[in-house]
């Protein structure tokens, strides 16, 4: 395994942790950025720590030289270490504030201009909905784990790969 390429994952989980935390302890959670977006923007962070941890290991330590399989190697180990942070993270949060954060969002504005903004929804029955809501918030801790880690698969599997296409090579070669 490449150190440097622990390193970068071990700082990607950092800034994506403290990013997390920010939201959860600063009382975002339940804004539209904290509640849609905060997720896949920590995950999309990923790509641009594959590109520099690549780019240094290529022009560092292999005189400008990398092969594909050494370029793809560096960014699975950092995918496959920050993901298994990230969804220890992810556990611990949801045991200590999931519930919580869940019944604050369905019983706030932001959820209920959501329902106000759907046609199809009479006002009457906007009461009974948010009672669903907050009574199906009832998810087991590794659902809402699975559920965080699946995105961060998606993106993070495919860009490693990507990432390790554009970045092999030699920098004569001007891709990057």
């Amino acid at each position: 395994m490449n150190k440097k390429a622990l390193y970068f994952a071990l700082f990607y989980a950092a800034l994506f942790i403290i990013h997390k935390l920010i939201i959860l302890l600063g009382g975002y959670y339940t804004t539209r950025y904290g509640w849609f977006f905060a997720h896949i923007v920590g995950v999309f962070a990923i790509i641009p720590i594959y590109i520099i941890a690549i780019k240094s290991v290529r022009d560092k330590n292999n005189g400008g030289i990398i092969s594909g399989k050494e370029a793809i190697r560096i960014a699975l180990t950092i995918f496959a270490v920050s993901a298994v942070i990230i969804s220890v993270y992810h556990y611990v949060e949801f045991q200590w504030k999931g519930k919580e954060i869940a019944v604050e969002y369905y019983k706030g504005n932001q959820f209920l201009d959501f329902l106000k903004s759907q046609s199809k929804i009479k006002p009457e029955e906007y009461t009974k909905i948010i009672e669903d809501q907050i009574k199906n918030t009832e998810v087991s801790a590794f659902k809402a784990t699975t559920g965080r880690l699946f995105s961060m698969m998606i993106i993070g599997l495919s860009s490693a790969f990507i990432c390790s296409v554009f970045l092999k090579g030699d920098k004569r070669a001007k891709l990057v």
